[in-house]
């Protein structure tokens, strides 16, 4: 029967986003391994697991059934055109109830706060290494979750986000593979939950490809569409596209961002990324370019002033 492995639902100014991915069999999604050996087999085998490929599955409401089909990876996303859906249930497509395993919460409502918090993860939130697709390889399979370590400025900063009732979302180009792992390391290092935004379940020779397409970018459209009345603060890092990502939001969307922080991943600056840090700052939204040990206090009580709190 037909399992779910990640399912996020967030709530939108007049409509729902829905998304996740469904795997063909049951498997156990939070794992917390007691040794390197046990997290490499539990790394190893989510790539290897079949999908539930391109089948419809329903979820149905008091009032409402909606059938949304999943991909050729067991992904899925939809807009829903309800703003909240109650008591709710999944059915696979021959009508068999799919429970909900998993910790990480699903549900996210509209908050009434006005600003909207959206974060990268990997080297913005925790230390991953994407830089370099070995190093990051190597991070996955043997070191384990309680083992891997957040980025404290980040996290100083998304408390803070969080303790005034910001709503966040983590938009990531991690695949859903990794959805168990993320949330493992989630919960040992305490940081904030919010919505889990991932790409399509991945082939393990995969990993050694870079990846391509829009998925941040076409995440960020829809939230921003969707919630017209909210206003955003980005945060990302200068290891992949995020600075690239963020300009071009904030020329498509100026009045709704905030404020954008981007965190300096290595010991300097180099001139590609200084050329893109400074086509940010030209867009006249006000920025961070901050490194670990800088004062998060300051920066705290900047933000405070900034929006008015």
């Amino acid at each position: 029967m037909a399992f779910i492995w990640h399912l996020t639902i967030v709530e939108m100014k007049n409509n729902m986003l829905v998304t996740g991915t469904v795997l063909k069999h049951e498997t156990s999604i939070d794992k917390q391994p007691k040794s390197i050996l046990r997290n490499f087999w539990n790394v190893i085998t989510s790539y290897q697991k079949k999908l539930y490929k391109s089948k419809f599955i329903t979820l149905e409401t008091q009032s409402k059934s909606f059938e949304i089909m999943t991909s050729k990876r067991g992904y899925f996303f939809e807009i829903l055109p309800v703003q909240n859906l109650g008591d709710f249930k999944l059915y696979d497509h021959t009508h068999n109830e799919l429970a909900i395993q998993q910790f990480h919460p699903v549900y996210f409502k509209n908050l009434e706060t006005s600003i909207e918090v959206v974060s990268d993860i990997d080297d913005t939130v925790i230390h991953s290494h994407t830089a370099s697709a070995l190093k990051r390889i190597y991070t996955i399979l043997f070191k384990r979750p309680k083992r891997r370590k957040k980025v404290l400025f980040s996290n100083s900063l998304l408390d803070f986000l969080d303790e005034n009732q910001f709503r966040i979302s983590y938009l990531s180009k991690s695949e859903s593979n990794l959805f168990g792992l993320i949330t493992s390391i989630f919960r040992f290092n305490e940081i904030p939950n919010g919505a889990l935004f991932l790409t399509p379940y991945l082939k393990f020779k995969s990993l050694f490809k870079p990846k391509k397409g829009n998925h941040k970018l076409q995440f960020l459209h829809q939230l921003l569409t969707n919630l017209p009345d909210k206003t955003f603060i980005l945060i990302g890092d200068d290891t992949q596209k995020d600075i690239d990502i963020y300009t071009q939001i904030v020329h498509t969307f100026r009045p709704q961002i905030s404020k954008v922080f981007i965190r300096q991943t290595g010991f300097s600056v180099d001139d590609v990324q200084t050329k893109k840090w400074e086509a940010l700052k030209q867009t006249g939204v006000p920025c961070t370019y901050f490194q670990d040990e800088d004062d998060i206090d300051l920066e705290i009580e900047s933000l405070k002033l900034l929006l008015n709190l």
